[in-house]
């Protein structure tokens, strides 16, 4: 919380107390009045509220304008509706800040520091403000909410004419007011727990008021408790109040417990209950100059050790630079914990590229241990008249990865995904200019208090409690930002919560870590295609929790055809029903081209040679009863692109396989060809095979144009050969193939 006059400085206070290392916390001065050293601050966000509690709903309006005229920078986000409660900049006047949020159904319940508001958020574009609850005048307000109990922090001591609720809360009070919202139009407040150094209900310990509260269900044993944070050093630990369920009015304040680092209040609590589907919760207590771990396990004895009335402590710790840890979130399997703090108090500018590395640092802490897994820093400098700190955030409830929103005063929202928390990275954000004075007043020249007091995800949308203008809706937009496409299917498939304080995490679970298994059948890793050629791929998906999306190059038993040369892949994308996306590629090649060729017979008409000649070459006449070998050369041309090429030759008929024939006459020896050419590597040649086993004639090592290859027919007629009248002749195939098309 920020001291409320912005001109103040710690030496000269004397109406704030502070939490160590000097930021301000704890008593405001009453409302009521003013003759306190604010008086004179122009700047000062504390004045006498003249407003009255209103029941007639305020239609909320589309927040397109308020977000351009506030000059947004915006990045994969939407703003949807706008449910205003303006705060002047400077001067005195009605309005005193927007707070916190709280969820139940369709409300937001927003926290202010003169009572709190009721928003109908059915329709996100026109969030309806149903009641305006005021006349509990102190700062901050905060509102936190279980089922039909709404409960508001007094974190300042009352004067004697202090009144919420219409009624007098008594000198020096601090502490809880706890209201029915049964009826969330007619909030009825059953019960004021004092909390304060002196005057509490017998038998309970003295107090620092409520400066923030957080909710603990105990269903089976018929409690709500709190785990409260003070607002001074003074009391260093976890306030713990019981409320029932079944009679609001039946609230206890029962002890505190303390973390061991003096000077240190807990500012926020954070709870994530049945760790990992277990009976151990855990607790958080953030600040000071760091931070505190507790778990409770509430199937114990509340008042036991360990039970939720008696926290055990896991170990407490100082973070080096800081001074006021502030909220915190854990990831919903209990594997990690957002930590975040509050350096100059939230009215200084420490998110400059010119602050310090700490003051613009998130942690990421393994809640057993207390070791930083990873640290992100504030990645959108702010200006010298921005207030800014990482303030108030929660961890969204997706099935599988992790993220988070925050806000963070005038630095406005910021979505980061940190599923590796050594690694996080934002991925989405909402940053306003600066506030200035308007027209007619004088620019300032300092910084005019304001920003993003609060910004959480709840049940598929993000809500912003901006503290000069009031509740703003936003929608995350990650579509067409293809960096993101994890993310955008994981925030898809977010769980969801009747009831949410954000800071109450009432569900553990553990992330779906592994994506569907991808099956692919009909083409091989390194398979080689002929041109023109065909094949047909077919394709499975398959993960225990469910596909929402299996989809391929092409359609599962769907026909392939290569018609072009090249390095090919065939993919297949999963996501499962988590939203995790899992994508299998199997790498082929096309890197081949059939050229036919007809090789002409001897005397008997047989035609040998390739089409490619200008001329065919023939053999010399066969000679029967004579034992020879009759030997015939073709130049064909051979021109080849890619990076390294083969010339075979082949016979494709089933009979007569590498031998002339004549009808039904066939040669007793295998017609043999030979090829050479200049820059190419001969090879074996010989008898020419079948179209299984091709005749390798001759390799290119580089790209080839025109090259002129002398091919070289060779046939041996032996003297008892039998030749029949006629013509010989075969029709071979002459292959070109490539392996680096």
């Amino acid at each position: 919380m920020a001291h409320p006059c912005l001109s103040e400085v710690e030496s000269a206070g004397t109406s704030l107390t502070l939490h160590t290392g000097g930021n301000w916390a704890g008593y405001m001065p009453s409302f009521s009045d003013l003759s306190h050293e604010c008086a004179d601050d122009l700047s000062s966000y504390i004045y006498q509220s003249t407003a009255q509690t209103e029941d007639v709903p305020v239609p909320g309006v589309p927040a397109g304008p308020t977000v351009s005229a506030a000059g947004f920078a915006i990045k994969n986000l939407t703003a949807l509706g706008y449910s205003a409660r303006n705060v002047p900049y400077n001067g005195t006047g009605n309005g005193v800040y927007n707070s916190d949020l709280a969820f139940k159904d369709n409300y937001v319940f927003a926290g202010t520091y003169e009572g709190f508001r009721v928003i109908d958020v059915t329709n996100k574009t026109t969030p309806t403000q149903i009641l305006n609850y005021t006349g509990c005048n102190v700062g901050q307000g905060d509102v936190i909410v279980y089922e039909n109990i709404l409960i508001r922090s007094w974190d300042a001591p009352a004067s004697a004419s202090s009144t919420c609720a219409g009624q007098l809360v008594g000198t020096g009070f601090e502490g809880i007011h706890i209201f029915d919202i049964s009826d969330p139009a007619n909030p009825v407040m059953k019960k004021q727990l004092r909390m304060a150094s002196t005057g509490n209900e017998a038998g309970a310990p003295s107090g620092c008021g409520s400066h923030t509260a957080t909710a603990v269900p105990d269903k089976a044993r018929g409690y709500l408790y709190i785990y409260n944070g003070g607002s001074s050093g003074t009391c260093n630990g976890i306030d713990v109040v019981r409320i029932s369920l079944a009679n609001m009015a039946d609230a206890t304040y029962l002890k505190r417990v303390t973390h061991g680092r003096a000077g240190s209040s807990c500012h926020d609590n954070n709870v994530l209950l049945n760790v990992g589907g277990t009976s151990t919760s855990y607790a958080m207590c953030a600040g000071g100059n760091g931070l505190a771990m507790y778990k409770f396990d509430l199937t114990l004895p509340a008042a036991a050790e360990g039970g939720v009335e008696t926290p055990t402590l896991l170990w407490s710790k100082a973070m080096t630079g800081v001074t006021t840890g502030h909220s915190g979130s854990f990831t919903y399997d209990g594997k990690y914990l957002i930590y975040g703090h509050e350096p100059g108090g939230g009215s200084a500018a420490r998110c400059q590229a010119t602050s310090t590395v700490v003051e613009r640092t998130l942690y990421f802490i393994d809640p057993l241990t207390g070791d930083v897994k990873g640290e992100m820093l504030h990645p959108r400098p702010q200006n010298s008249r921005e207030n800014c700190t990482w303030h108030n955030f929660n961890v969204i409830p997706t099935k599988a990865g992790y993220y988070a929103t925050v806000g963070s005063y005038q630095s406005g929202i910021s979505v980061f995904d940190f599923t590796n928390p050594a690694a996080p990275r934002e991925i989405a954000y909402a940053d306003p200019a600066p506030l200035q004075n308007p027209s007619p007043e004088p620019p300032s020249t300092g910084i005019i208090l304001g920003g993003d007091w609060s910004t959480y995800w709840h049940n598929g949308y993000i809500y912003e409690s901006d503290i000069k203008r009031g509740v703003i809706t936003w929608q995350l937009n990650l579509a067409g930002d293809a960096t993101a496409a994890q993310a955008n299917e994981h925030l898809k498939r977010t769980n969801t919560f009747v009831t949410s304080n954000p800071q109450t995490q009432a569900i553990s679970y553990a992330p779906d870590l592994t994506g569907a298994e991808i099956a692919i059948t009909g083409v091989t890793p390194g398979q080689t295609f002929k041109q023109g050629s065909t094949f047909t791929p077919a394709f499975t998906c398959t993960d225990a929790g469910g596909v929402d999306s299996c989809v391929g190059t092409s359609a599962t038993g769907t026909e392939v055809t290569n018609s072009t040369l090249g390095n090919k892949t065939f993919k297949v994308t999963a996501i499962d029903s988590s939203g995790n996306i899992t994508t299998k590629e199997v790498a082929y090649m096309v890197n081949s081209v059939d050229i036919p060729g007809t090789v002409a017979g001897g005397t008997v008409g047989t035609t040998l040679g390739l089409t490619t000649p200008a001329t065919t070459a023939m053999f010399e006449p066969f000679a029967p009863g004579t034992a020879k070998e009759y030997l015939v050369t073709a130049v064909v041309q051979v021109t080849s692109t890619a990076g390294d090429a083969a010339l075979a030759v082949s016979d494709v008929a089933t009979t007569g396989t590498g031998r002339l024939v004549n009808g039904t006459a066939t040669l007793t020896n295998p017609l043999q060809v030979f090829a050479t050419a200049t820059q190419g590597t001969a090879g074996v040649g010989g008898a020419v095979g079948g179209s299984a086993a091709p005749t390798q004639l001759i390799t290119f090592a580089a790209p080839q144009t025109n090259r002129n290859t002398t091919l070289t027919f060779r046939q041996n007629i032996t003297a008892t050969e039998t030749l029949r009248a006629g013509s010989y002749g075969k029709t071979l195939t002459f292959t070109l193939s490539t392996t680096a098309p």
